[in-house]
């Protein structure tokens, strides 16, 4: 067999071995508390910093490799109120609703690579680091307001433009088996705006920063839920 045609199939080798020592065998299901930071700019009227607060809602499915080491790709959502600033098209979070403000759906995909670690047979603890893909759709159905209108319209460009979607994240978790077949997981996770590296609009690193806090059910599925934690 010549090298040129060799080489296609060692790739393929190389992507299979480590892809056929993957299990599944638990999906979670998790709701957490949202915390983002908000830093209006100069020229707007707000007031300083005012974080806005929601709750995420998901699932992930944990991929065990080998040992300690796990991939974990997951889906979460959740709703916010955003303003338009005007002042230099930024679009932020709003505490509340207000008559230029609207209303977004966030659609969370996370990918992430981890270790978790059996302290005992009910209890484990864990880490990952993630990349993660923030899509924001507004989603204002009875708002009218011009201000309001044109927040909408201004809102895709500024969420999609310069990366503003990427999010790296880290994560550190607490496992509890409650029964068999489902463990009790307790995260928290922060998501870093990087973005700001090269945005050019110098806004402050708290500014889009997010934090969470949250709890989950991890279900064993088939002849691994008798096993402990992943």
């Amino acid at each position: 067999m010549s090298i040129r045609r060799a080489f296609p199939v060692l790739m393929l080798l190389v992507v299979a071995l480590p892809l056929s020592a993957v299990s599944i065998d638990e999906l979670d299901a998790n709701t957490s508390f949202l915390w983002i930071g908000t830093v209006p700019p100069a020229a707007w009227v707000a007031d300083g910093p005012n974080p806005s607060t929601t709750y995420l809602i998901g699932v992930s499915l944990p991929l065990r490799i080998a040992g300690p080491f796990f991939l974990e790709p997951g889906l979460e959502l959740y709703g916010d109120y955003y303003e338009w600033t005007g002042a230099d098209g930024t679009v932020i979070p709003t505490v509340y609703e207000t008559g230029a403000g609207f209303y977004a759906i966030g659609v969370l995909l996370s990918a992430q690579a981890g270790l978790s670690f059996d302290v005992s047979k009910a209890i484990a603890l864990g880490g990952a680091v993630g990349l993660d893909f923030l899509f924001r759709f507004p989603f204002e159905l009875t708002n009218q307001n011009p201000d309001s209108v044109s927040g909408r319209a201004a809102a895709p460009a500024y969420f999609y433009g310069l990366g503003r979607f990427f999010y790296p994240e880290t994560r550190l978790f607490f496992r509890w088996r409650l029964t068999a077949p489902v463990d009790l997981v307790l995260n928290v996770r922060a998501f870093y705006p990087l973005f700001h590296l090269w945005d050019g609009l110098s806004q402050s690193f708290f500014d889009q920063f997010m934090v969470s806090a949250g709890v989950g059910f991890a279900v064993h599925l088939g002849p691994q839920a008798q096993a402990p934690s992943k």
